[in-house]
């Protein structure tokens, strides 16, 4: 381990975080975080970080002395955040501020994970990194806040934006797009899904790997990291149940309007990948490609 970068991973009991830690193994001498309210389970030790508290992030960068950090960790709950400002603020603005400057001052290389929530959805094409934020959410203004934080603070870092994360998840019992839409239909429940929402979704695992290369590369800036799919939600949901075998006519579209929810959602948010695809060299996991892997996931571990 003596010739491998110290990595720290931040939010590494999350659905990406799990995904870096495990591509981590035999590449980095690799150490995560977890909410100090979750109980960091799974084959490694997580440890307790608040990151809205400079002391915490400053006592975690000396003891742990890393030389790349990933920052995963976020409030992701966007009616919850529309609920609880204050703490999506001190987690999506505050938080990776206090991460970039403790990066800074240790010369730690930092990529920090961002949202097409920034955006407002009003274009019909895909989002540019040259394109205007404007977020229509408590959730977006707070995530975009992080990221004018951290390239402020830190401007070589890079700042990333997936866009609606899915994959298994090894350590919480938390759902995402795919599994919340795969145990309806397995339990012969409708799946109703907004046909007024358009997005790219992402696999988890992909991201994480393009996180890796990302940080492996002498680039800075925003990097947007999604799937290459433009897909409204009963689309994504006829291709689960295609994929897995199951009845596509459980999916249900309905329009957004038909559910009251806090927080108002971008109706188009794809993000235009190429820049990305052009550095690395390849292509991002399609929505069809990380479906099939993640059935052939669970088929091993059964």
């Amino acid at each position: 381990m003596a010739d491998q970068k110290r990595l720290l991973v931040i939010g590494a009991s999350g659905l990406l975080g799990s995904k870096l830690m495990a591509q981590a193994r035999g590449r980095y001498d690799v150490r995560g975080t977890c909410n100090p309210a979750v109980d960091g389970k799974g084959d490694w030790r997580l440890e307790p970080l608040d990151m809205g508290s400079k002391d915490e992030v400053d006592g975690m960068f000396s003891k742990m002395r890393p030389e790349v950090v990933i920052l995963a960790a976020a409030m992701t709950n966007v009616d919850a955040c529309e609920k609880d400002r204050m703490t999506a603020n001190r987690v999506n603005a505050s938080g990776p501020g206090l991460v970039a400057r403790a990066c800074k001052a240790s010369g730690a290389r930092l990529v920090h994970v961002s949202t097409d929530y920034v955006f407002d959805g009003s274009k019909k094409r895909p989002y540019t990194e040259q394109d205007m934020p404007r977020p229509i959410s408590v959730y977006g203004t707070s995530k975009l806040a992080g990221e004018r934080s951290v390239l402020s603070t830190l401007p070589g870092a890079v700042v990333a934006r997936p866009a609606v994360l899915y994959g298994w998840n090894p350590l919480e019992d938390k759902e995402n797009f795919v599994t919340w839409v795969l145990k309806r239909l397995r339990k012969g429940e409708r799946a109703t899904l907004f046909q007024d929402q358009t997005i790219s979704p992402t696999f988890a695992d992909d991201l994480a790997r393009t996180l890796f290369e990302l940080a492996e590369r002498d680039v800075s800036g925003v990097w947007h990291v999604s799937g290459p799919d433009c897909l409204d939600r009963p689309a994504c949901g006829r291709m689960i149940a295609k994929e897995f075998g199951l009845d596509e006519g459980l999916v249900a579209p309905v329009p957004s309007s038909s559910v009251p929810l806090p927080a108002r959602r971008p109706a188009y948010s794809c993000l235009d990948v190429s820049k990305a695809e052009k550095l690395l060299g390849r292509k991002m996991v399609s929505f069809q490609e990380g479906l099939r892997v993640m059935r052939e996931q669970e088929g091993k571990r059964r």
